[in-house]
């Protein structure tokens, strides 16, 4: 699986259509609503946010087989979480494009996050990385919904974030 160019080419497509649609979601969510918890999974906007770089890191990880260095913690403001999902999406489309086409055949240890693999293919391992993160972005987007219709009043129940949200971090 995975070593056909066209499948690699159709994997990077995808990648890059998902990061595309987060990186607009993110910067769709309204300012006022990023701290709200969501009484479904009590997770914030914000954290849910953070969890794209997490992602991204864990498809660059098996890609490469290496754990990615990790120079930028965990951002705060808006600007800081697209920026360094942007530049975790980047090296991990980069560490891609470096992989020898035979090692996407090879067995590896998957990531505990995968669970119940244990093993699998590094290409399958990828595709099944890359539906989670799918399966994150729905979630998002669930939230974004709710925060820009009001659907459960989620943005009105929260007081306004003692921080001011630095775009251009």
């Amino acid at each position: 699986m995975f070593a056909l160019q066209s499948e690699r080419q159709a994997y990077t497509e995808v990648l890059q259509h998902e990061v595309k649609k987060v990186v607009r979601m993110v910067r769709a969510f309204p300012p006022h609503a990023l701290e709200a918890r969501h009484p479904d999974c009590g997770m914030s906007a914000r954290e849910l946010a953070g969890g794209f770089v997490r992602h991204v890191r864990r498809i660059e990880e098996l890609a490469s087989g290496e754990r990615p260095e990790s120079p930028y913690a965990e951002a705060r403001t808006r600007g800081g979480l697209l920026l360094e999902f942007e530049l975790a999406s980047a090296s991990a489309q980069e560490t891609l494009h470096r992989v020898p086409p035979f090692r996407c055949g090879e067995v590896v240890e998957a990531p505990q996050d995968l669970a119940p693999w244990r093993q699998g293919r590094r290409g399958e391992l990828l595709w099944l990385a890359l539906r989670e993160m799918v399966r994150h972005s729905r979630h998002f987007a669930r939230h974004l919904g709710e925060a820009r219709d009001g659907g459960d009043d989620a943005a009105r129940r929260i007081a306004p974030p003692s921080e001011t949200l630095d775009l251009t971090a």
